[in-house]
């Protein structure tokens, strides 16, 4: 008899960056996200009893096979010795689908992985209820860093942070004490480029290993992280707007001053930037941006300056951008 379980899981973006992995996929400093609700990855996951030790696993995105990922999820289910008996006794197939576009600034790696992480998990019936979300941020983690982060929200923190309780390389932990201000932010992504990147997130991430810069970067990132966490409880947008943007300027930094150095950022990406100065001089509303790696751009508010914001992009951005989508913070994916 099959089995069926349907995993819905949100990407996230990174207000402090993880830049840079060491041994089986661990970080070489801490980050804090904003675990989005509307940009997610949906995967239907099929397990059919066999009667063979081969692996069968079948792929499909958007309802066509793509061997490429499929292979990745192969080598990515076969490496975990929580699938190993799943894997053995089952025929897997994988359905998935993504509410947004490929190549627009949101990480579907990451919702991708924590679905399917969470997906394979509750196939296994290993797990238990009250550990399930650390269990399967852990085993997300080594499909794709940042997918640990999408189990928890509206913020988690990933990685080892001294004197945070619980704060670990492992998983991905929830921020629980978020202080109004925060409590309902919007996120505008803002398309300026919707073809893939020219160098890969992987690629860019092993370019830290003899960055010379990349200790001073890691330190850098433990103490914004460290700020952050104080500013989500008390509520200082000055700071939160302060350290979210020099974060993204720093990423893209790292990658302009690696070894083998790259841009990724467009004439539209520093012209919306400055857009984005002038309006908050102007009106001193709390509105920022921050960038993933690649050139769109994320533009993040409270929900209480909304119109604000969509007449900022009617009447000095759009022209500038190929689409807008609108997402906002959410509490993470669910599994049944």
């Amino acid at each position: 008899m099959t089995q069926e379980i349907i995993a819905k899981y949100p990407s996230n973006i990174a207000l402090v960056k993880y830049w840079g992995k060491h041994g089986n996929q661990l970080p070489c400093n801490a980050s804090l996200s904003m675990t989005l609700t509307h940009a997610f990855t949906e995967v239907k996951l099929q397990c059919t009893p066999k009667n063979n030790a081969a692996i069968e696993l079948a792929y499909f995105f958007e309802g066509k096979p793509k061997d490429s990922f499929k292979e990745r999820i192969i080598k990515y289910a076969s490496q975990q010795k929580e699938f190993a008996t799943l894997l053995q006794q089952y025929a897997i197939t994988i359905h998935s689908t993504n509410s947004f576009p490929h190549s627009t600034g949101i990480a579907s790696s990451a919702s991708a992985f924590a679905a399917i992480a969470a997906a394979l998990l509750k196939a296994t019936n290993t797990f238990t209820d009250t550990n399930f979300k650390n269990q399967a941020s852990s085993l997300a983690r080594l499909g794709s860093g940042s997918a640990c982060r999408s189990f928890f929200g509206p913020f988690a923190l990933w990685g080892n942070l001294e004197n945070v309780e619980n704060a670990t390389n492992e998983f991905a932990i929830p921020i629980n004490t978020v202080h109004e201000n925060f409590s309902s932010m919007k996120d505008a992504i803002l398309i300026v480029e919707d073809t893939p990147k020219k160098v890969s997130s992987s690629v860019g991430h092993a370019l830290m290993n003899n960055h010379p810069y990349a200790n001073a970067r890691f330190l850098d990132a433990n103490n914004n992280c460290k700020t952050m966490l104080s500013v989500l409880k008390n509520g200082d947008f000055e700071t939160f707007i302060a350290i979210t943007e020099r974060e993204a300027l720093t990423l893209h930094a790292m990658m302009m001053t690696s070894q083998d150095y790259y841009m990724l950022m467009k004439p539209e990406t520093v012209f919306i930037i400055e857009q984005i100065f002038n309006f908050r001089e102007e009106t001193k509303l709390p509105v920022c941006f921050t960038l993933d790696a690649g050139p769109n751009i994320h533009l993040l508010y409270p929900a209480s300056i909304e119109k604000n914001v969509n007449e900022l992009i009617e009447q000095r951005l759009k022209n500038k951008l190929k689409s807008v989508l609108y997402d906002q913070a959410g509490l993470g994916g669910v599994v049944n």
